[in-house]
């Protein structure tokens, strides 16, 4: 696979760091910054949704699996209650700075990214938390805007550095279900964003060699896990980033929330979860008399069932190629759902989906909450490059920003 490209002529690949090297390279920003050493140093990886997006937050089903970019923290204790952070990210500009602090937090402040990270600390004083003043540090190789799960790997990392340098004993799967709650509270109360449970507790519960499907029926979730047998069987996931978002990505997510919440409420339902799981939920979904209410009910309802059928595939013991093919399919009926009925998707998204396919790979899908970002495809690992130069190509011969690809 090629290096990051130089010209516009060849598709741009983004590596993830190794661990040593997001370590040190945060340890430098952190002695450049504070001078000193940190107390501890913490990372999280993102994540990508294989099947099942705008289901966490009508109590549906997802599927996914970590990938190798990670957040880097580093973190050192102050005997104040005085907070200082720097992000590295995103090179070549300068560090960003902020300060302030521990009693001064409160939500609402902001949408930017001390916020992310105050919103944790913020968390962990509301659970009670012996809590003070940190110096803070922040570099990371995840996309941003991607559908890659980069606030959630960021506060994740955030979470795992205090839990260190506090001596907090979560590093259990006890603690990292506690973690993955507050760290969803710093991103759903503090910050204000509407988010489900999804990023977090993939990030926190998931290892990097499996895949989960994750059951919001309850909270927090209930996490089922499976192998990843795609690199087993010469298979990877190839992530597009559009480099393009919405303007309004942010309240069309909300409304789109609202529109799943209307939904039950006309269905006389406590959630859609509970139409995915009977037999004539679909038929019921028609009753529905708003017809954008109806079709947003819809994806949510056959967005469940793909990930029932998608598990069953992964954990199946039929012919390999029957059960990846079938995954396959899955993506691009859930692509095509998000395009028709959840109306999540954009032309460079499409674009990105119907050319990957078109170059053969076995489905595709937009990724995360779209409006722009990111499209998955399931491909071959030896076709990889084919498919990015193909759709590298198309994206120039359409006039799109040029895109990224990431490799799972």
């Amino acid at each position: 696979m090629r290096d990051a490209a130089t010209s516009a002529d060849e598709p741009v690949w983004l590596e993830p760091w190794s661990l040593d090297e997001g370590s040190d390279r945060v340890r430098a920003l952190f002695a450049d910054a504070f001078e000193g050493d940190p107390d501890a140093v913490a990372s999280s990886p993102g994540r990508v949704t294989v099947i099942g997006d705008h289901t966490d937050y009508t109590e549906g089903l997802s599927l996914c699996v970590p990938i190798a970019h990670r957040t880097f923290v580093a973190v050192r204790r102050r005997h104040d209650q005085a907070l200082r952070m720097v992000s590295g990210n995103p090179p070549p500009t300068e560090p960003r700075r902020w300060e302030g602090a521990v009693e001064a937090l409160h939500p609402g402040s902001g949408i930017d990214w001390p916020d992310y990270v105050s919103g944790v600390i913020w968390a962990m004083v509301e659970r009670g938390y012996p809590v003070s003043g940190l110096d803070i540090a922040i570099v990371g190789c995840v996309p941003l805007e991607a559908g890659l799960g980069s606030s959630a790997s960021l506060t994740t990392a955030v979470a795992r550095a205090c839990d260190e340098a506090w001596g907090l004993a979560l590093d259990s799967e006890a603690g990292a279900i506690e973690l993955a709650e507050l760290c969803w509270e710093a991103e759903s109360a503090y910050v204000g964003f509407p988010c489900g449970r999804l990023d977090t507790h993939t990030v926190l519960r998931c290892s990097a060699d499996e895949a989960v499907v994750l059951d919001f029926a309850t909270a927090p979730p209930t996490l089922t896990h499976y192998p990843l047998y795609f690199h087993d069987y010469g298979l990877r996931l190839l992530v597009i980033d559009t480099g393009e978002r919405r303007d309004d990505w942010m309240d069309a997510f909300k409304r789109r929330s609202r529109d799943a919440a209307l939904a039950a409420e006309a269905l006389g339902v406590r959630s859609l979860r509970e139409l995915a799981d009977a037999p004539d939920g679909v038929e019921r979904v028609a009753g529905i008399e708003d017809p954008v209410v109806r079709r947003r009910a819809r994806h949510v309802i056959t967005e469940d069932r793909r990930v029932q059928e998608a598990a069953a595939a992964l954990g199946g013991l039929g012919p390999a190629h029957d059960r990846f093919t079938e995954i396959g399919t899955l993506m691009l009926a859930s692509h095509r759902s998000l395009r028709t009925d959840y109306e999540a998707s954009t032309r460079q998204l499409d674009a990105a989906v119907d050319m990957a396919f078109a170059a053969g790979a076995l489905g595709a899908r937009t990724i995360g909450v779209g409006f722009g970002g990111g499209a998955l495809a399931l491909v071959r690992a030896t076709d990889a490059d084919r498919v990015a130069d193909l759709v590298d190509a198309e994206f120039v011969r359409q006039g799109f920003a040029q895109p990224t690809f990431v490799l799972v």
